[in-house]
């Protein structure tokens, strides 16, 4: 009976998940492996979730699927941090983060080069700190 009732329970959290991530499957058993790219991308943003966390590092979530997929991941996330989880999201896709970040930190060779709010960032701006162009806000290592 324990496994049954968890079986269920395991299938009502994949449910959910597969209906907010938008998850293309012809059903909830078919294997991961035979989902396309943004698919997999979604189980895997999907299991994550499924443990409840406060915070959750997303490391290029939309990096090689589809237009439709991405816009779908972009969604789920804005929902997430407007529930109130936190997101770190790593992406070398600009327009992604200017437009997904509340905050931004640009690395220059393993190192934080410069932070903007999203009212101070623009393009030019962090292609020239992630470029070592610019320096910011960020005190040196010597001035600590």
């Amino acid at each position: 009976f324990f496994l049954r009732g968890r079986r269920a329970q395991e299938t009502a959290i994949a449910r959910h998940f597969a209906e907010q991530l938008e998850l293309k499957a012809s059903h909830l058993t078919q294997h991961v492996a035979e989902l396309s790219g943004g698919n997999q991308q979604k189980v895997v943003l999907g299991k994550w979730l499924a443990t409840d966390p406060r915070v959750i590092i997303l490391d290029e979530p939309t990096k090689g699927i589809d237009i439709g997929s991405k816009a779908a991941v972009h969604r789920f996330i804005s929902q997430l941090v407007a529930r109130g989880l936190s997101v770190i999201l790593v992406s070398s896709e600009l327009p992604e983060v200017l437009g997904m970040a509340d905050r931004i930190v640009v690395m220059h060779h393993g190192r934080v080069q410069r932070e903007f709010t999203r009212a101070d960032a623009t393009p030019e701006s962090v292609v020239a700190a992630a470029s070592g162009l610019a320096t910011g806000n960020v005190p040196s290592a010597e001035a600590a």
